[in-house]
């Protein structure tokens, strides 16, 4: 009876595992001081060839000579050699110095970027590969295909962020010429200026109620100041077109019945003196 799918590669993952933990324990056992990080790649096609590739990085602080390496690479491929004897799978071997991995990424090497990308870490203590491999997939290498999504990612909230404020920005706007002009008059008729959400109140207790100021202009700088604290906290998420038109023409016209009821007071005031 045929396996099923999943069946299968869970039992190729338990092949490469057995595989590449004993390829590792062979070289680590005699080069462990100048390995920095080890890492597993495998192909798409690891059902049919049965082959990988473990990519090995020195640690060229310490010194590493060519007859270190000569040494690893005779350890590398008699390790290679017990595996495929064992399990029918074949490693093969990569080799970098540390600096000169650094390098390739620094000038953007594709080939090094898909190794990370696609790399499993089997031999990493000093936290090298596991850093770099986070980095790529969050985007935070430059010149990368993942730096290129979070780029074009970021530009809808950018989008969103612009919207927000400059409608913070006009609202704010709006809202402070109506309060200064409401305050304008209760200063002039010898009231002291009252907090900006307090300015619609006692408008109204010191002119309407003496039918000196007609209500719907209380209701203009009401709906203003309100609008305003709303959008402000959050409570109103967006200010359509329509709504803006009319907030900006009941400011206009509070602002110069405003600017008319200053004139009626200082008449009224010369008419006492």
């Amino acid at each position: 009876m045929e396996k099923k799918p999943e069946e299968k590669k869970a039992k190729e993952e338990i092949e490469q595992v057995t595989a590449i933990k004993k390829y590792c324990e062979h070289v680590l056992d005699k080069f462990k001081p100048v390995i920095k990080s080890v890492w597993l790649l495998t192909s798409s096609e690891f059902s049919k060839t049965k082959d990988m590739t473990a990519v090995i990085i020195f640690d060229d602080i310490e010194i590493v000579d060519h007859l270190t390496r000569k040494k690893l690479d005779v350890c590398a491929h008699e390790a290679a050699h017990k595996v495929k004897k064992e399990h029918g799978i074949s490693i093969h071997t990569s080799y970098y110095n540390l600096s000169e991995y650094w390098d390739l990424i620094r000038h953007g090497s594709p080939v090094t970027f898909q190794e990370i990308r696609d790399g499993i870490p089997v031999y990493d203590p000093s936290g090298f590969f596991v850093p770099l491999k986070k980095l790529l997939s969050q985007g935070r290498i430059p010149g990368t295909k993942e730096s290129m999504r979070a780029l074009i990612g970021k530009a809808p909230l950018r989008i969103k962020r612009i919207r927000h404020e400059f409608m913070l920005n006009v609202l704010e706007k709006i809202y402070t010429a109506v309060v200064d002009s409401g305050q304008a008059p209760l200063i002039m008729a010898g009231f002291s200026p009252p907090a900006q959400k307090m300015v619609a109140s006692t408008l109204n207790d010191v002119f309407v109620k003496k039918k000196k100021l007609e209500p719907e202009y209380v209701r203009y700088v009401d709906e203003i100041v309100r609008t305003w604290k709303d959008y402000e906290h959050g409570k109103i998420k967006t200010i359509s077109g329509d709504m803006l038109d009319r907030m900006l023409e009941h400011a206009g016209r509070f602002i110069r019945r405003m600017e008319d009821l200053m004139e009626e007071i200082e008449r009224e005031k010369v008419k006492r003196d």
